[in-house]
């Protein structure tokens, strides 16, 4: 067995060499998974769930279109008016669950599930792996694994426990089933998994050690956002817990990181963490940075370093580890929750890495007290705990099966309303307003105006417009008609509106009756609506004059004034009509008629990967000042345009970058190599 797990780059040294270690770590990590599995059972065998308000089908929606299109699916059409499928969202959980269930024909929903559900299990397990690898010490391995597996310590905020109904419920199952946050705790897991191989190669350089850090440290940031600051983070943690403060092995984990990152960058180039870093300062709040907050954070970071001075004498790295990672995410989100104080975007959301922390800090800093017990008050307390904690794993069980509602989605507002959409208005944009946002494009291939993730939208017009449509902030008796200016702006054929009697989570429409007399309702049920937009032409292609071209960009959503001259355009009878039919979501073709000087809108959004070609000719391409696509058609009369979205210079150039490195990556796996390693780590004598 050990001779095996040698060979793939599992030493023994990962089950502490000695045979009874190595069945021992194996029953204990076994217990662990079967408790998880225990506690959320029915969510690896479930389908649809009845937890609307979730984002999980954003996921899905991915799944589906990579499922259906792949290789031609670099363009995700279906959100936010059009955008690279990297900018949906990272691509691994998508990419698996399509694989998945193309190869087993089990549906999405079970697919994502299934993984959500194994994610859960396996968290404090490689939780347990990791701990007990660096510390060498079982007992409170387990112990930290354990407790992390049946209590969640941020329910102490009490934000959070009031979120959660309960002190005594899994905060990291509701958060996967009730908020979907599934690549986020998906990437948790796989953390400690990244760490362990880290310790590994650190412990005992090879270059094949060495490709298998860097590429499991590549999955947690190619699962999640949230997952590349803890990866990053923890790793430099660790290599100052275990004082290793010298040059060699700082680099190492640096070179780790690094080509990690160039391992995945062509699903997240340096344009998408420079948008990334701009729009999540007001993503789910207000996070833009303020003189105090720079200050408080200045002051924070100080007593982290404090902190690791003041923990070098400790000759546990394990609770060193455990004492510095509290700190800092533990900090983070007690900060934002008590003080209001942020020095990351969305601190909040790292509540779920305060919890293995402070499980890990509460095991390792018991350890050494309960030595000190003699036998009998030690056999004591350990049957407290562990009636304590079967207490709480049974109060977990009932938390779940309370939570874990498997559902028909044919008897679902969100399914009908969507068929009905997909049938009625077949390829018309629509603007989705609520939860079924997250799931229409399961059920229909309609584009929509919002949909996506906000910290990821590159066009700062859709946004403004998906903020003044919900919002009506301001506009007073004209909210209706704004509102109604910019959907035909973008093309949108009809729009939804859960009202106050709709069983929506969100209910983003402030003013749900302003469509009243508008628009006509053509779909009701309950007290969700469904309204169409009368527009001139359902296809999003229009032949326009230049002079209609939106040439300045709107100030705020109530700045409609340069939309004004454009939807007049679009409405006008006298110009010619434009088809846009699309053979795959990355090539669409555009046929009509132009006069000379006429040009083409065509409302997707802008990027710089799209191309435009008639008769082998290429045209010139360009965004208007609200980010859609303006075409020349170089001459008049009647054009065919094919119109095709491309890698574009920067995507081009990091996917070289990501085929190179993974070419020298499956070098270092195939050829091993410690003495080059060891040059990485250790200083020459």
């Amino acid at each position: 067995m050990t001779e095996r797990a040698t060979i793939i780059g599992l030493p023994r040294s990962l089950l502490n060499h000695d045979r009874k270690g190595v069945i021992r770590g194996a029953l204990l990590a076994a217990a662990l998974f079967a408790l998880n599995a225990a506690i959320c059972w029915p969510l690896f065998h479930a389908d649809y769930l009845d937890n609307f308000q979730s984002n999980e089908g954003v996921f899905m929606s991915l799944a589906r279109l990579l499922g259906q299109h792949f290789p031609h699916s670099a363009w995700f059409p279906w959100f936010d008016a059009g955008l690279p499928l990297e900018n949906a969202y990272l691509p691994f959980v998508p990419a698996l669950v399509a694989l998945i269930s193309s190869v087993t024909g089990a549906s999405l929903a079970h697919v994502l599930h299934f993984l959500e559900a194994l994610a859960y299990c396996l968290a404090p397990v490689f939780l347990f792996l990791f701990a007990r690898r660096v510390s060498g010490r079982t007992a409170p391995a387990f112990a930290a694994s354990l407790l992390w597996s049946v209590f969640s310590p941020s329910v102490f905020i009490p934000q959070i426990l009031a979120d959660t109904g309960t002190a005594w419920g899994s905060r990291r199952l509701q958060t996967i089933v009730f908020y979907g946050e599934v690549p986020h705790n998906i990437a948790l897991s796989l953390v400690p998994l990244a760490l362990l191989f880290l310790v590994m190669f650190l412990d005992k350089p090879s270059t094949r050690r060495l490709a298998l850090a860097v590429c499991v440290t590549a999955v947690v940031m190619a699962t999640n956002a949230f997952g590349i600051v803890t990866v990053a983070v923890s790793s430099a943690i660790l290599v100052l817990a275990r004082n290793q403060v010298r040059l060699r092995p700082l680099l190492s984990v640096c070179a780790i990181l690094l080509s990690a990152y160039l391992l995945i960058c062509r699903f997240l180039p340096p344009s998408l963490i420079r948008l990334i870093r701009v729009n999540s300062q007001v993503d789910g709040g207000d996070f833009r940075f303020t003189l105090k907050g720079g200050i408080f954070g200045l002051l924070f970071a100080i007593v982290i370093v404090a902190l690791w001075f003041a923990t070098r004498r400790l000759s546990d790295p394990m609770l060193r580890f455990a004492i510095l990672f509290s700190a800092v995410f533990g900090g983070i989100t007690a900060l934002y929750f008590w003080k209001g104080l942020s020095f990351l975007p969305q601190p909040n959301r790292y509540q779920l890495e305060m919890d293995p922390g402070l499980c890990l800090l509460a095991a390792f800093a018991i350890a050494p007290l309960a030595r000190r017990l003699s036998s009998r008050l030690r056999f004591a307390a350990a049957t407290l705990a562990a009636i304590a904690l079967s207490l709480m794993a049974a109060s977990d069980y009932g938390y779940a099966r309370k939570l874990i509602h498997p559902v028909d989605i044919t008897g679902t507002v969100a399914y009908r309303q969507s068929k009905w959409i997909g049938s009625h208005l077949p390829g018309q944009r629509v603007f989705l307003s609520g939860q079924n946002e997250f799931w229409f494009n399961l059920f229909a291939d309609n584009p929509q105006l919002s949909a996506g993730l906000q910290s990821s939208a590159p066009n700062w017009a859709q946004r403004v417009a998906v903020y003044t449509i919900d919002s009506g902030q301001n506009a007073g008796a004209q909210d209706g008609p704004i509102s109604v200016l910019w959907l035909k702006a973008f093309g949108c054929g009809a729009v939804t509106v859960p009202g106050p009697a709709s069983r929506d989570a969100y209910h983003p429409i402030a003013n749900p009756r302003k469509f009243d007399g508008l628009l006509p309702l053509v779909w009701n049920e309950g007290d969700d609506s469904v309204y169409q937009v009368p527009l001139s032409s359902t296809s999003l292609a229009h032949v326009i004059p230049p002079s209609s071209v939106v040439t300045r960009r709107p100030e705020n959503g109530l700045d409609v004034e340069p939309l004004r001259a454009y939807v007049t355009a679009l409405e006008d009878p006298t110009l010619p009509r434009a088809s846009l039919t699309w053979e795959n979501p990355d090539h669409g073709r555009i046929s009509a008629t132009v006069a000379p000087s006429q040009v083409i809108s065509v409302q997707v959004n802008y990027d710089a990967g799209w191309r435009a070609a008639t008769a082998g000719r290429s045209l010139r391409i360009r965004p208007d000042q609200i980010g859609m696509m303006i075409i020349d058609p170089d001459g008049a009369g009647p054009r065919s345009i094919d119109l095709e979205f491309t890698e574009g210079a920067e995507r081009a150039v990091c996917l070289g970058i990501s085929l190179l490195t993974a070419t020298i990556l499956l070098g270092l796996l195939t050829c091993d190599n410690k003495r080059l390693a060891t040059l990485l780590t250790e200083p020459r004598p």
